[in-house]
């Protein structure tokens, strides 16, 4: 509990938690709600249609969970997998696993210490948004004179629940980079690189190519976008900027079954790599 306690703590007094709590918080409701609402008061085109009162009706509090769930898989992960970088990878850095490990508990407990922390910091990011959100919804619904009948509270807790495992997946996946790497920029260019380059390109092939097809399915972003389109959410199209999703999505199981192996698979191997490696930074 002693080892929890004071990852939350260096967790909290972290500048950069804050820095991606604020950015991710602003881009989410900027591109969720902000630019649509803006481009429906000017009668602009938005993902290149013409907008009218289906992108209000979008835009409305009953619609929040549909509207904002979409941006876990895409904006979401990258922020969480830097915050599970950083997280890890700056304690080789500085140089102060050596003294944790030494002084501290053992170094399996010490690591699921500061996972059970990154988890608990990725609630913030989850509420944070749907907060907004919602806040933002109102505005909007207030403005146009319109129903402001929020979602069902089953349908937020189902969809809060489903964007903390999407980020889980992605923080693990950041935690792993940086234990693999020893530092934090290689994990995070590396991060990136892979979520926003690779799985774009394997996605944008897979109907072309069978093989790519069948790859495609297990991708994080297929998995995450999957997830969220089996709480009755519809997918942005592949035209729909860089968070669209092209490919096949998969069932909700599916989904669920593959996240939950993948932070299984992270965790593992980052916490045999902290056990056995020399825990000195990266030269």
């Amino acid at each position: 509990m002693n080892s929890l306690i004071a990852e939350l703590m260096l967790m909290r007094k972290r500048v950069a938690f804050w820095v991606l709590l604020g950015f991710w918080s602003g881009m989410s409701i900027l591109f969720s709600y902000i630019l649509p609402y803006y481009a429906y008061t000017n009668n602009l085109k938005f993902h290149g249609r013409a907008v009218g009162p289906a992108l209000l009706l979008v835009l409305l509090p009953q619609n929040l969970v549909g509207t904002i769930t979409t941006s876990f898989p895409f904006f979401g992960g990258t922020m969480v997998l830097i915050l599970g970088a950083l997280a890890m990878g700056s304690e080789y850095n500085w140089g102060t696993l050596t003294p944790i490990f030494t002084q501290r508990d053992s170094r399996l407990k010490v690591f699921l210490s500061k996972m059970a922390a990154i988890g608990i910091a990725l609630v913030p990011f989850v509420l944070a948004v749907f907060f907004l959100a919602y806040i933002a919804s109102m505005i909007i619904a207030w403005r146009e004179g319109v129903s402001m009948e929020a979602p069902p509270m089953w349908d937020l807790v189902r969809a809060m629940g489903a964007g903390w495992f999407v980020m889980a997946v992605w923080a693990s996946l950041g935690v792993l980079l940086a234990v693999l790497s020893r530092g934090t920029a290689m994990a995070i260019g590396l991060g990136i690189i892979y979520g926003l380059v690779i799985e774009s390109l394997i996605s944008s092939f897979s109907s072309q190519i069978d093989l790519l097809a069948t790859v495609s399915k297990g991708l994080l972003r297929t998995n995450g976008y999957s997830l969220i389109s089996s709480l009755g959410v519809s997918l942005p199209s592949g035209g729909a900027g860089p968070g669209g999703f092209t490919g096949e999505s998969v069932s909700g199981l599916h989904a669920a079954i593959a996240m939950a192996i993948y932070v299984v698979l992270f965790v593992s191997a980052a916490a045999a790599f902290v056990r056995r490696r020399d825990v000195a930074g990266a030269s």
